[in-house]
């Protein structure tokens, strides 16, 4: 902590960036974008860190533009977002149902020199799934295998209930026996889905071959 400043102390921005977490914790974004302002008024440099805090913040209280804000103004003032930062921004944006917005987000996440990982090509995925994008999803599923990004139950999850939920039940049992072939172990909500799926068909031999295949 450096000293000479208000009162003898003059606060850093490590300090400062963990103030504003404590208020962005406590649902007090207001509070840790005034802290911000005081922090460049007193000539302290903000971080990424004190950045990624602050949109977070505005996403959890559901200030979409306010998180989209910093963001802009960070990168307009020369500051350089990290995987945090993106990953953040793509599950905004995924939770309130701007899936193109997110896709976006990720290309350019890629132009800045961050490969998106498993969790954020997850995220996309299910949103463009539960939008009803399929084609769109299975070109980031795609896109995943072709840059050997680590696959998860969660993204066959999501591409499974997408075919289940448009009655494809060929293809959601070939995604399921993909996925085992790959050693990615199913959880019950995707074999209760397909077993749901296939049970609505009338294929019950097939669905009691799953349940056999859970045991």
């Amino acid at each position: 902590m450096q000293t000479d400043g208000i009162g003898g102390i003059y606060p850093q921005c490590f300090s400062l960036s963990i103030l504003i977490n404590c208020f962005c914790h406590l649902g007090l974004v207001n509070f840790g974008f005034s802290t911000l302002g005081k922090m460049l008024e007193l000539g302290i440099e903000p971080d990424v860190i004190t950045f990624n805090t602050l949109i977070n913040g505005s996403w959890v209280e559901g200030k979409v533009c306010e998180s989209r804000r910093v963001f802009d103004d960070m990168v307009r003032d020369g500051f350089h977002p990290d995987l945090i930062t993106y990953g953040t921004l793509v599950n905004g944006l995924c939770k309130i149902g701007k899936s193109s917005e997110a896709i976006r987000l990720m290309k350019r996440m890629e132009e800045g020199g961050f490969l998106p990982n498993t969790i954020i090509y997850g995220t996309g995925i299910d949103r463009l799934c539960k939008d009803g994008l399929i084609i769109e999803a299975f070109k980031l599923f795609s896109e995943m295998i072709d840059k050997g990004i680590v696959l998860d139950v969660f993204i066959y999850s999501s591409l499974i209930q997408a075919m289940c939920g448009s009655r494809k039940w060929k293809e959601a049992k070939s995604l399921l026996d993909e996925m085992v072939g790959r050693k990615i172990k199913p959880d019950v909500v995707t074999y209760n889905k397909i077993i749901d799926t296939l049970s609505k068909e009338g294929m019950v031999s097939k669905a009691q071959d799953v349940v056999e295949a859970m045991i």
